[in-house]
């Protein structure tokens, strides 16, 4: 039997990747109410800067910059490129190069990256996707809801906008972002088709997207259960799991995509100190 400590450490990473993805049930109770959860102004982070995740050299482009199928056409004045705390993109480029680790790359069958769909967001278009442009996709999705019911399933999907310094939506952080992960492309910018199959559709706004869906929902065809095999990979990446470290990365229990750090939602989730308010004026 090979022990050496190569061999334990690619075991670490082997169980890691097929371990189940926690239950979540008390996590989206915990949630609730978490923009009242206080801001420690006094932590050293609630002024770190924000940067370009490009030049981390982390692909993104923004999700409202191009098609998609919330908006459809893209949303005029959205620029592509995508900011985020200074810490955050630090730590999202050690995951990035632990990807190109060999047994990542035969376990997913391709060289995977990470893809940053969303990230630092103007207050005036958190508005209009809550006011408008999220309840209208719910609509569409479920025409049988009543007006009660898609208002209700809003509160999981698009956090309420804010002014208020001691409430600002996690978008509005600079901590907060949407992430997935993609077959490395040569580009950083969006391509069709590329995405690592995580059994999501864009524009779903079904409980599927809770991230432990599969876990509480058997697969049951082989589509199902290659995402179910993809989220828990995507799960133990983030988390940092796979690679034997601690990233501090807190994922949204209602939105496998949604992840983040130091703002009220993380916070509150994972019981833990907010620190961070709005970053639109600190861009180093």
């Amino acid at each position: 039997m090979d022990t050496s400590p190569e061999r334990q450490k690619l075991t670490v990473i082997e169980t890691a990747l097929t371990a189940p993805i926690p239950n979540m049930n008390e996590l989206r109770e915990r949630k609730k109410g978490y923009n009242e959860l206080p801001i420690d102004t006094t932590d050293q982070r609630f002024n770190e800067p924000i940067v370009d995740i490009a030049s981390y050299d982390i692909a993104g482009q923004a999700y409202y910059s191009r098609p998609n199928n919330t908006t459809k056409e893209p949303l005029p004045g959205v620029p592509q490129p995508l900011f985020l705390r200074k810490s955050v993109v630090e730590t999202l480029a050690e995951l990035n190069a632990a990807l190109t680790n060999p047994i990542i790359t035969k376990f997913f069958g391709g060289e995977v990256e990470l893809y940053v769909e969303d990230a630092l967001r103007p207050v005036a278009l958190q508005t209009r996707l809550y006011e408008d442009l999220v309840p209208a996709l719910i609509r569409h999705s479920n025409p049988d809801m009543s007006e009660e019911q898609v208002l209700e399933r809003r509160k999981d999907m698009i956090a309420i906008p804010s002014t208020d310094p001691n409430r600002p939506s996690p978008h509005a952080t600079g901590g907060a972002l949407d992430i997935g992960l993609r077959f490395k492309q040569s580009t950083p910018m969006f391509v069709e088709g590329s995405y690592v199959p995580m059994g999501h559709v864009d524009g779903d706004t079904s409980e599927r997207i809770n991230p432990d869906f599969f876990e509480q929902n058997a697969p049951e065809n082989e589509v199902d259960r290659l995402a179910q095999r993809n989220r828990r990979a995507y799960y133990a990446i983030m988390i940092g799991s796979a690679f034997g470290i601690d990233t501090g990365f807190v994922n949204n229990p209602t939105e496998w995509w949604h992840w983040g750090k130091g703002d009220q939602l993380s916070a509150k989730v994972s019981d833990e100190s907010a620190y961070y308010s709005f970053a639109n004026s600190r861009l180093q």
